[in-house]
């Protein structure tokens, strides 16, 4: 797989096929094995968004059918985190899901579509993990600026000086790296290239921080699960995943040096880690946030909320009473507690309480 140097949409390669994606349905007891109810369209809920959370929002989908409400089908679409605005903007689907906040224009649209305030409401946290494929490299470690640099085009090889540097005594491959990123519009992009742009001056003059950011170099993918499957195909490769998909893929994950200096492997530990240390907003109609590069010392330093998106008045109340409390029972502590089983972590428990209490505003 070649790389392409280019500036618009880079090339696509197909998402997420074979084995990878036969893992992540397994894990995921998806919520498309229910079926369908017979009664009012107000027990069938539809929503759309972030392929970074699909394995758990489709778990607990499945899970709450079968065993809380069996006339409620949620039924959930892992399109990225922009088609999901897009698609809860136009009322396509009941709630979106996204991992990247909504620009100030996509909220003002949203709320007029949805004739509603629009909350976001955190559900997990997740780490983006940098997986590789590099035959006989069993670890690596990376900083911020030696990333933006591949993302740049300017390191090229696997055993170029800056990686060097950062891994003495490790054999280092000649082979050249390739770079994979996100095709469609992405929250996990968009926490990715917000990290780079935090840690890197080149990349926030020339790329920034986006959803859908203009590329320099790279092979394009679409979702988290098409990034997965391209690295696992293509050696030499390196792609941005959330942790989960590298784990079920059995892929390598880089480590990173974190803003304190310390080398750090993506985990649900070192997640909670930049989570705990956290300041989080009291405003319940904006709970948004970032977590990218944190100061504690054991925090991973790309970690990243997943948020819901509902609209605080609902135009069918008996729907949006099924999708509240689907939320609400998604938030309770037994299911916070079995998220790390898919590589995500907890919302801790002030930030939880005020996901409670942004839900308990809908009506």
């Amino acid at each position: 797989m070649r790389i392409v140097h280019r500036r618009p949409a880079p090339r696509r390669v197909a998402a997420g096929a074979g084995a990878l994606g036969v893992l992540l349905l397994a894990a995921a007891c998806s919520s498309s094995s229910a079926s369908p109810t017979s009664g009012s369209s107000s027990s069938v809920i539809n929503g759309a968004g972030s392929t970074f959370a699909a394995p758990m929002y489709q778990q607990w989908a499945g899970q709450y059918h079968q065993s809380v409400a069996k006339s409620v089908q949620i039924n959930y679409q892992a399109i990225g985190s922009g088609g999901g605005i897009s698609e809860f903007t136009q009322g396509v689907v009941d709630f979106g899901a996204t991992d990247a906040p909504m620009t100030g224009t996509e909220k003002t649209a949203a709320q007029a579509g949805q004739g509603s305030v629009v909350l976001h409401i955190p559900m997990i946290i997740g780490a983006v993990a940098l997986a590789y494929n590099e035959p006989g490299l069993t670890s690596v470690t990376l900083d911020g600026p030696t990333l933006a640099n591949i993302y740049l085009g300017n390191v090229k090889k696997w055993n170029d000086p800056a990686i060097k540097k950062l891994n003495p005594g490790v054999k280092l491959p000649s082979d050249s790296i390739q770079p994979v990123e996100r095709a469609d519009s992405s929250g996990t992009s968009f926490a990715f290239t917000s990290y780079l742009k935090a840690i890197s001056p080149a990349w926030a003059s020339q790329v920034g921080a986006s959803k859908a950011p203009a590329w320099p170099i790279g092979t394009g993918a679409t979702g988290t699960s098409g990034v997965a499957a391209a690295v696992q195909q293509t050696k030499g490769a390196i792609g941005y995943v959330e942790y989960g998909y590298a784990v079920q893929g059995h892929l390598s994950v880089a480590s990173l040096v974190n803003a304190s200096g310390k080398t750090v492997a993506p985990s649900t530990a070192s997640t909670n880690a930049a989570s705990a240390a956290a300041t989080y907003p009291t405003d319940l109609t904006d709970l948004t946030f970032s977590l990218v590069n944190s100061s504690d010392p054991a925090a991973y330093p790309i970690v990243t909320p997943t948020y819901v998106l509902i609209a605080q008045k609902q135009k069918d109340s008996a729907k949006g009473k099924n999708l509240t409390a689907w939320l609400k029972w998604d938030l309770a502590t037994t299911q916070q507690n079995g998220v790390p089983k898919l590589g995500y972590a907890p919302l801790p428990s002030k930030l939880d309480q005020l996901s409670l209490a942004a839900l308990n505003t809908v009506h």
